[in-house]
């Protein structure tokens, strides 16, 4: 299993927004995400800076899956008004974090 630590920048201004559909994510993209093996999937919210974790079972797989998704394909210029997603031009992914402690 991976660990995955990743950032993005909440917009100013769309914290509410942001809260408000996170609360009500689509079942169809929690079941993909569950499909491309990610569990343990939190964000959090400081200020502008959201920090991601997620475990998977395989980060490429992850990945691959998310992309075919087609809830994720509608899923993602619903988010980009609200967030910078800062992502890793390498990957297609978010900026993922250097994991430097873990405690089991």
């Amino acid at each position: 299993m991976e660990r995955i630590g990743f950032r993005m920048r909440l917009r100013p201004g769309q914290e509410a927004e942001y809260r408000r559909r996170h609360a009500a994510v689509w079942p169809e993209l929690l079941a993909d995400l569950r499909a491309a093996g990610a569990s343990n999937y939190s964000i959090f919210l400081d200020g502008e800076d959201l920090f991601g974790y997620l475990e998977v079972d395989d980060f490429e797989r992850f990945r691959t899956v998310m992309v075919a998704s087609e809830a994720n394909t509608r899923w993602q210029p619903e988010m980009a008004a609200l967030i910078d997603p800062l992502t890793d031009p390498a990957t297609g992914f978010h900026r993922r974090m250097d994991e430097v402690f873990h405690l089991d």
